[in-house]
């Protein structure tokens, strides 16, 4: 295909998707559209095996395939809905495709900055910015991974060589060191323990609060027994928006525990990020206070395409290359030193990966379109309906039954319990209830919610909580009448499942 036949075809193409995409778009907004997707067409049909012949034809479909495309939206989760109020992402901003769309048509990879020029002086750019932000040293740097578990992982992997070098050559048979994270932190921290070499039996789960903050004292006390016991208390993580009750560790008492200890304190900000890059909620502020990387996913509360995450590094880049590179010199010809000039390096050595997608230029690109503010209100907006929610569900009354709050929201999550009378109010069966109810609405089509549990301290002992809708606000979409469909379809489950 010559270059002429190239430009054409996508020039067809892309008008084509745009009628496509853009309708699907306006139909999945439309009150009532299906929510939970419907697998239907050839896709339906992959399960059988006399259908490989129509999933993988020898000659291709052509313009028929636009009908497929059709029934991949049919079968997808309708994210562009209000009532999509099921996991911590929502419908991307529209710019946002369009920066997906030009990631594709570039096709760089942005390990080396030669292969990617564009991409890799973007994504400096992005990291500096927000580092600034957050109130990070000028020395700060950072580089995006495909999700918050991957940028967790590096962090950890980080600070474990930088604490325990010989590790690089040597390997994990004469290093002892504990992982301290919340018990409400989330599981890619566990994840990135076993990886890192160091099992789950090295992580120590530090107790939250009632409101599910992770205990200082205790995180201190329990550092000092590890190293009592001889296991190097060498990393921390701060959860900021923990997932289920969106709750912020005390972060600046950490970061004085770590100090005293020399650990690594990592942030996890995947969820809660924008509220201290864009928010004003001083809970949320890491201004002045010490820590060595934060994580923040702008692919959930921000409305960027998924995935899109940023791993800030205080001491910059070239920590993670001392750390992690190999210095493979047939790939990586750049000896320049991260952050000795304005010029991007090779970051792809920094990595445990190779090849990189540069999602920065679709961050940067919304950022470009329309401008911090429109950040700063997202944030806002999803806050105060939040709140808003948060509200209903206090003040409400039912003859179905009752409405219980597990905790003012911290962040932009919501959870609560609603009671039918037919339970007497036996606290053993609410979680049950709770299951049942979320599941005969999700079975609906129309709506999407979840649920979850946690264990919190009650003050005297550590309760595991029975299981509570959960309501994250991601969407800026979501209005009052949203709240009160959501609510009423939770009585109207309660009715028909609780007579």
């Amino acid at each position: 295909m010559d270059s002429d036949d190239a430009a054409v075809e996508l020039r067809k193409l892309l008008t084509e998707a745009a009628h496509v995409f853009s309708e699907y778009v306006r139909e999945s907004q439309q009150p009532g559209a299906q929510v939970s997707g419907r697998i239907q067409g050839v896709i339906a049909d992959a399960a059988q095996s006399e259908s490989d012949a129509r999933m993988f034809p020898d000659a291709g479909v052509g313009s028929r395939v636009w009908d497929d495309v059709r029934d991949v939206c049919a079968g997808a989760a309708n994210t562009w809905s209000s009532a999509f109020l099921y996991k911590l992402y929502a419908a991307p901003a529209p710019m946002g495709i369009v920066g997906e769309t030009l990631l594709a048509v570039l096709n760089n990879n942005a390990h080396v900055t030669r292969a990617a020029p564009s991409g890799a002086a973007i994504e400096q750019a992005v990291a500096r910015k927000l580092a600034q932000l957050l109130g990070f040293p000028s020395s700060a740097d950072g580089l995006t991974f495909p999700g918050g578990s991957y940028a967790n992982l590096h962090a950890l992997m980080t600070a474990r060589n930088t604490r325990f070098p010989d590790v690089r050559t040597r390997g994990m048979s004469n290093v002892r060191g504990a992982v301290f994270t919340s018990a409400h932190a989330h599981y890619s921290i566990d994840k990135a323990a076993v990886a890192a070499g160091f099992g789950l039996d090295s992580v120590v789960y530090v107790p939250t609060d009632s409101v599910g903050c992770m205990d200082v004292h205790k995180l201190r006390k329990l550092m000092l027994e590890s190293r009592a016991r001889g296991v190097e208390p060498f990393f921390v993580n701060a959860t900021m928006g923990t997932t289920v009750l969106g709750a912020c560790d005390p972060i600046a008492s950490i970061s004085r525990v770590c100090r005293e200890f020399g650990a690594w304190l990592h942030v996890d900000g995947s969820w809660g990020g924008p509220h201290a890059l864009f928010g004003d909620d001083p809970a949320f502020s890491v201004h002045n206070i010490h820590i060595d990387s934060f994580v923040v996913n702008p692919h959930k509360l921000l409305g960027v395409p998924l995935q899109c995450s940023f791993l800030i590094m205080r001491q910059g880049l070239n920590v993670m290359r001392r750390a992690l590179g190999l210095g493979a010199t047939y790939l990586f010809h750049d000896e320049q030193v991260c952050g000795e000039s304005d010029v991007p390096c090779d970051v792809g050595d920094a990595t445990l990966g190779c090849g990189r997608r540069p999602d920065a230029i679709k961050f940067w690109l919304m950022w470009r379109y329309y401008g911090t503010q429109y950040f700063t209100n997202r944030v806002a907006l999803a806050r105060n309906t939040s709140l808003r929610l948060a509200e209903l569900v206090r003040t409400r009354t039912s003859l179905l039954g009752r409405w219980v709050l597990v905790t003012e929201p911290a962040s932009t999550c919501v959870c609560f319990w609603f009671v039918p009378c037919a339970l007497n109010d036996k606290r053993s069966e609410w979680g049950g209830a709770t299951r049942r109810m979320c599941t005969h609405i999700n079975d609906g089509g129309s709506m999407l919610l979840d649920y979850a549990t946690v264990d919190v301290f009650d003050g005297t002992n550590t309760c595991t909580l029975p299981e509570f809708f959960r309501i994250p606000i991601n969407n800026p979409s979501v209005s009052s009448a949203t709240l009160n469909d959501v609510l009423n379809a939770i009585e109207s489950a309660a009715a028909e499942l609780y007579p």
